[in-house]
């Protein structure tokens, strides 16, 4: 009796134990799995009935680590929602949304899905959010990235059919389509939509989880979705729909700037180093040489002023032996004296080659001490960006959702876009410095309009000014044309322009131009802020003398924009400058001149 008790509790004890490992499913209760008919590449039916799809192989995966039995429940995706939702289907697949988190229960991330905006080939046109305002945009139904494109004025057309959506963007019947970068990618090469092109949005990311009314379910998944995830197991299943890193999805664009950065650094300090360089041994060279003459010098002075010791002994020897051969001594003392002049003489030319070959030692000596503050003012100018970018996207990528207002997200955004700016342009002004003291940039004269070439640069900058600031173009001579470099002309004059408008809060900026001594002068004037009193001693040379200009924190970083303009127009052997608005009452006047040859 006691032997059948003992067996009865342990087969009781046997089916709690089957049951707590699968959760209560089996192979006569299999756990019921929805998934939409049409959701490729992540979960579909193909042609031949069959369940497909990267969320599928990763369920059949997951359920045989976790021994539970289980079939696949395919429908539509609304039917899915309703069934997941209500219960109907025991687990589905969903991108979290903080509207639901009260009605279901979510595990954790098994990926994140990245926004892009999708467009035609052709449009010379950075889509940022800023960009989307007035454009007609389709999108699948999403609460949030609906709310973010109305609040920039995008014109929304919600679709039901994303493959519908692709196809006519690709006829022209919409300006744009927002979809996930999977999907995107999916359709452009499934459909064959050559005239398509894809680009990342700095919309929040979304977390593509499974979805369950079970908890102990999730929890289960949740469990061991952290093991797969340590295995690799993830990354290998959706490694065609995201790339990952250490868990956060990195999007492509960001690795090749990332790599573009090194690579244009690294290339700027090779080729300085290797400019420095050859001055140095050009210096050193000069210094042996001139050292060498001197020492050459000396000797003859030595052995001149032993000559004309010589010579004197004679004399004296000759005017005792002769006395009355005045005239022979006479012409032997003459040349005694002149050999100690010419002895003096090259004494003297010893004495400035010395000289001459001290100061190139220390014109080599001023060379590596400059190459050395300009790296350590870039460094500093290059890094102090970069700090901020990666410091402000670590915080929002780390940061909960829903911890930080969202007026303050967007400020770490605005100074994450301003900070990607002003790197760019600080690279971009390092590599037009490297150009022209390089000798790289060959100055191509051709016969230019330049009444058209001020007016469209006038035209490019007049978007940008701050509100109440206008520019004027004053014209002395219509259709002026001259010889000379356009590239060169765009350069500096733009630079002068961009410069007055950083630095003009109201008021107006001036452009004016006309033929002077024998070339064209140009003059930006403005009524901004006027010169800063530490800048204006070397204003064109900021980052090359240690005790004219350092950075640090407490200032705005300058850039190298004037110091390019001064090794442009000196090479054009010209002059540039610039003095204090004083017929305004304030701001600045920045002026070249270049020998031009002027055509009329």
């Amino acid at each position: 009796m006691k032997l059948r008790l003992y067996c009865i509790l342990l087969m009781v004890t046997f089916a709690i134990a089957a049951s707590a490992d699968n959760l209560g499913f089996s192979e006569k209760k299999p756990l019921q799995f929805g998934i939409d008919k049409d959701y490729a590449p992540l979960e579909f039916v193909n042609e031949k009935g069959v369940p497909s799809g990267a969320d599928v192989e990763f369920t059949k995966l997951l359920m045989k680590r976790l021994d539970i039995p289980f079939e696949y429940k395919p429908n539509t995706w609304g039917a899915i929602a309703g069934d997941v939702l209500q219960g109907r289907v025991d687990l589905g697949m969903m991108v979290y949304s903080p509207y639901r988190k009260d009605v279901t229960n979510y595990s954790r991330a098994v990926i994140r899905l990245y926004y892009q905006i999708v467009t035609r080939k052709g449009t010379d046109k950075s889509y940022g959010l800023r960009d989307m305002h007035n454009m007609e945009v389709a999108l699948m139904a999403s609460r949030p990235v609906r709310d973010t494109l109305q609040k920039i004025g995008a014109k929304l057309v919600i679709v039901d059919d994303l493959t519908k959506a692709m196809k006519d963007l690709s006829a022209g019947k919409y300006d744009a389509v927002v979809c996930y970068r999977y999907q995107a990618k999916y359709l452009i090469a499934k459909h064959n939509l050559q005239n398509l092109v894809q680009e990342d949005l700095t919309l929040t990311p979304r977390e593509y989880c499974y979805v369950s009314n079970n908890k102990k379910l999730i929890a289960a998944i949740d469990k061991e979705l952290d093991k797969m995830d340590d295995e690799g197991l993830i990354d290998e299943v959706y490694g065609n729909v995201a790339s990952t890193f250490n868990g956060v999805i990195i999007p492509r664009w960001v690795y090749g700037a990332i790599a573009a950065f090194v690579i244009v650094a690294l290339l700027a300090v090779i080729l300085n180093q290797m400019r420095n360089t050859r001055q140095l041994k050009k210096a050193l060279d000069l210094a042996r040489e001139n050292e060498e003459k001197a020492r050459e010098s000396e000797e003859i002075a030595r052995a001149n002023a032993e000559k004309a010791k010589e010579s004197e002994a004679i004399a004296k020897a000759n005017a005792e032996k002769a006395k009355a051969s005045e005239e022979e001594a006479r012409r032997i003392a003459d040349v005694a004296r002149r050999n100690a002049k010419e002895a003096e003489y090259n004494a003297q030319v010893a004495s400035q080659n010395e000289a001459k070959a001290r100061e190139a030692a220390e014109a080599a000596r001023k060379s590596e001490e400059l190459k050395d503050i300009f790296l350590g003012n870039m460094s500093h100018s290059l890094r102090t960006p970069l700090n901020a970018i990666i410091g402000f996207s670590d915080l929002l990528m780390t940061m909960e959702e829903g911890m930080m207002p969202k007026e303050e997200q967007n400020d770490l955004l605005h100074l994450i876009n301003k900070n990607g700016l002003e790197l760019l342009h600080l690279i971009n002004e390092l590599l037009s410095l490297s150009e022209v003291e390089g000798e790289k940039q060959l100055f191509q004269r051709e016969v230019t309009d330049v009444d058209y070439e001020m007016g469209q640069f006038a035209a490019e900058i007049r978007p940008q000014l701050h509100e109440g600031v206008t520019l004027e173009v004053e014209e002395p001579v219509e259709g002026l044309r001259a010889l000379l470099d356009k590239k060169l002309l765009r350069i500096v004059t733009m630079h002068l322009l961009d410069n007055a408008m950083q630095h003009t809060m109201e008021g107006k900026i001036k452009l004016s131009y006309y033929v002077k001594e024998g070339g064209m002068y140009v003059e930006v004037r403005d009524t901004g802020v006027g010169l800063p009193e530490k800048l204006k001693q070397n204003i064109f040379g900021l980052l090359s003398d240690k005790n004219t200009y350092t950075h640090d924190d407490s200032q705005d970083n300058p850039g190298l924009g004037l110091s390019v303009c001064k090794a442009i127009i000196d090479r054009c052997n010209g002059k540039i400058g610039v003095r204090e608005n004083t017929e305004d009452g304030h701001g600045t006047i920045f002026w070249f001149w270049t020998p031009t040859e002027i055509l009329n």
